[in-house]
């Protein structure tokens, strides 16, 4: 998959037009969990400190560093694992340029990524979607949505 190569043949919707349609179309094609992630979900819950990265991108929550690096954690341990990155708050370590992953959902809106995603990171996105057979119309559409 590659986000700069031409998709002429996949219809997105027309953000410009309809900013709110790009996303209702990504939330009503949602992404399920594989084995290998549900497998591996007993050790990429556990927030160490300091924090172990993802190499195998099989988290379906955590952090994305701006240079690439995907942190997991269980459902709604966000916050641990911001304190184990070394921020106070959310808000802080999205301001650093980190991208959230939340229930196998990237959140690239400009709300949460003020500052947009670095190279490494959409690199990093795209091998997640490929390394677990997502469709690549979803990774397509989410890049539709920046």
């Amino acid at each position: 998959m590659d986000r700069h190569r031409a998709q002429t043949n996949l219809a997105l919707p027309d953000h410009e037009a309809h900013p709110r349609a790009v996303v209702a179309d990504r939330r009503a094609m949602p992404l399920m969990a594989t084995e290998e992630m549900l497998a591996a979900k007993a050790w990429l819950e556990n927030v160490a400190v300091p924090p172990r990265a993802d190499p195998a991108l099989l988290a379906i929550h955590g952090w994305l560093s701006p240079d690439g690096t995907l942190y997991s954690c269980g459902w709604e341990q966000h916050n641990e694992l911001t304190a184990a990155l070394g921020y106070r708050h959310e808000s802080l370590i999205e301001a650093d340029g980190y991208c959230k992953l939340s229930a196998l959902r990237w959140l690239v809106e400009p709300r949460y990524c003020q500052n947009g995603l670095s190279e490494q990171q959409w690199a990093t996105i795209e091998r997640w979607y490929e390394s677990n057979r997502f469709p690549e119309e979803h990774f397509l559409r989410l890049c539709a949505s920046v």
